[in-house]
């Protein structure tokens, strides 16, 4: 009996034995695997785009190498019509991509750039070649922050964000040869929420600018799950009602009470915030809007790990106007290159995610 129950043991450490190291041996496998590009751009689709016009395509040419082009279709000819956010956009996809290919021990590095990124050209167009290559060092940035990332346009509740998140994305913003600011000063976020504001009305007396974000604006959660990109209502914090009547019938808002109405609804939505960053760099080429995007990416899903949210504020520097007054009163005596990117930065409820292109849509 004793022998018996001596071999029934021995089985059973070695029936387990083998079976962890089965396991083990599968993880390695899973992890020292290529990865497919449709499994990368199933995780990579959901970084911010342009107004979420989603303009990447990916042609798979080998298991390790693919094309990036871009669809004219999805750019703005007259909110960015050099295609410079755009460009930023893609770098922001690339970084992602890169992401999601370091639980598999790879990155996605850029082998050629082939042209500029251009409103005008038509159909499907080249832009980058892109290869899958084993990493040389360990990504710190989860792949699973990426679906946690959202923006937030809606009310902040006035927290303030800790100095030392802040510090991090001053030190990777060196990095990429960048100079991050912030501010927690109530009399600047005051000043830039009202150049923020007056924008809108700039942008809404702009005929061109005005159609082309009243035809990217899904005004019902029927209408952005069947389209699957733009702008949903819900996602920019107003009812859709509104937001239609204000790009559709903007002579009502454009004085009088509704005016007021209108610039006061815009700037409650702004309560709460206690951070405001922006960067300056060179972003003079295209290989510097694509680095900033990249850097861009990294930093935006650093904040999603602390559960902070992030908002954008695209018009103060497409605006001219907004632009010239924003650069007034950030102005740094020791850097001039140009400020590329501003955004307000804190924690609020969870806001609603935008809709993606089912994943098959990404390929050619």
């Amino acid at each position: 009996m004793r022998n018996r129950r001596n071999f029934i043991k021995k089985f059973a450490l070695s029936t387990t034995a083998l079976s962890l190291m089965g396991t083990v041996f599968k993880s390695s496998k899973a992890i020292n695997s290529i990865p497919s590009w449709y499994d990368l751009v199933d995780i990579a689709k959901w970084c911010p785009t342009v107004h979420n016009l989603q303009p990447q395509k990916i042609k798979v040419i080998s298991e390790n190498r693919a094309e990036l082009y871009y669809d004219p279709e999805r750019l703005l000819p007259h909110g960015d019509p050099k295609s410079v956010f755009s460009t930023v956009a893609m770098g922001i996809f690339i970084e992602h991509l890169s992401i999601a290919a370091s639980k598999f021990d790879y990155d996605v590095k850029i082998k050629k750039i082939h042209d500029n990124i251009d409103v005008e050209s038509k159909g499907n167009t080249l832009f980058a070649t892109l290869a899958l290559v084993k990493s040389q060092k360990e990504e710190a940035l989860d792949s699973s922050l990426i679906k946690k990332r959202r923006t937030s346009r809606t009310k902040y509740d006035e927290i303030s964000v800790d100095d030392s998140v802040l510090e991090e994305l001053k030190s990777e913003a060196e990095l990429y040869e960048n100079k991050f600011y912030y501010t927690k000063e109530k009399s600047k976020i005051k000043f830039i929420k009202k150049i923020n504001q007056e924008a809108l009305f700039y942008d809404l007396a702009n005929d061109d600018i005005r159609n082309e974000l009243d035809n990217l604006f899904r005004y019902s959660k029927e209408n952005a799950e069947i389209k699957k990109d733009g702008l949903w209502s819900k996602c920019m914090g107003f009812g859709g009602g509104l937001l239609r009547s204000v790009f559709q019938e903007h002579e009502r808002w454009t004085k009088g009470l509704p005016k007021i109405v209108l610039r006061n609804t815009y700037l409650s939505s702004f309560n709460g915030t206690s951070t405001i960053c922006w960067y300056r760099s060179n972003f003079r080429t295209t290989k510097d809007y694509i680095s900033d995007g990249r850097m861009f990416a990294r930093a935006w899903l650093r904040l999603t790990s602390y559960n902070l949210y992030m908002h954008p504020f695209g018009s103060l520097i497409t605006n001219p106007e907004a632009y010239k007054q924003i650069n007034k009163e950030l102005n740094d005596k020791e850097n001039n290159k140009p400020i590329w990117l501003i955004f307000r930065v804190g924690y609020s409820k969870l806001p609603a995610r935008s809709f993606r292109l089912e994943t098959d849509k990404f390929f050619i």
